[in-house]
C-alpha cells in the first residue's frame, strides 16, 4: 500500500511539473547562456576599444558613432550633457596636436547583455614636451537596438593636478 502510495504521490507531482510548464535547464541551455554571455562581453570590450581608439586617432565621426545621444560625461566634478555638446568639447580637443590618448583596460563587467561598465587608467601623453597627464575613468555602456554605446564617462584626474 505504502508503495503503491509513493508511486502515485510521484505520478502526480511530475505532471504537476509538466503541467505547470516549467522547465527544467539542461546542459544545451546552459551551454546557450554561456554562449550569449561570452558573445556580450566580446561585443562590450570592443565598444571599449572602439571608444578609446576613436578618440586616440581623433577620428570625430567613429568617435561619435559610438557615443550614446543622451551620454553624459563627468569630469572631477563637472557634468556635460548629451552627444552634441561631448563632440563639441571632443573636436576641440582634436584640433590640440601633439597629444597620444593611451589607456589600459583593468576590468570590465557586463549585466545580462544590455549594459557594463569598464574600468580604465589613461594618458594623455605629449611626447615632444614630456608632459603626461594621468586619469582613472569608469565608463558605463548600455546595449540599445542591438548595439553597445558609451552612456556615462566619469573622469578624474589623477596627475598632474589641475591648474
Amino acid at each position: 500500500m505504502r508503495k503503491t502510495f509513493l508511486l502515485a504521490l510521484a505520478g502526480l507531482a511530475a505532471s504537476a511539473v509538466a503541467g505547470a510548464g516549467v522547465a527544467v535547464p539542461t546542459a544545451a541551455s546552459a551551454d546557450s547562456e554561456e554562449q550569449r554571455n561570452r558573445r556580450c562581453a566580446r561585443e562590450f570590450h570592443a565598444a571599449v576599444v572602439e571608444d578609446n581608439e576613436a578618440y586616440n586617432f581623433r577620428d570625430a565621426a567613429r568617435y561619435e558613432r559610438i557615443l550614446n545621444p543622451r551620454m553624459i560625461f563627468w569630469a572631477d566634478g563637472v557634468a556635460t550633457y548629451g552627444r552634441d555638446t561631448i563632440m563639441a568639447n571632443a573636436e576641440a580637443a582634436f584640433a590640440v596636436p601633439g597629444w597620444v590618448w593611451r589607456y589600459d583596460i583593468k576590468s570590465e563587467t557586463v549585466y545580462g547583455c544590455d549594459s557594463g561598465i569598464a574600468v580604465l587608467e589613461a594618458h594623455v601623453n605629449y611626447p615632444e614636451t614630456g608632459k603626461d597627464i594621468h586619469y582613472e575613468v569608469t565608463m558605463g555602456l548600455v546595449k540599445e537596438h542591438g548595439r553597445w554605446s558609451v552612456a556615462i564617462d566619469n573622469v578624474h584626474r589623477v596627475s598632474p593636478p589641475p591648474a
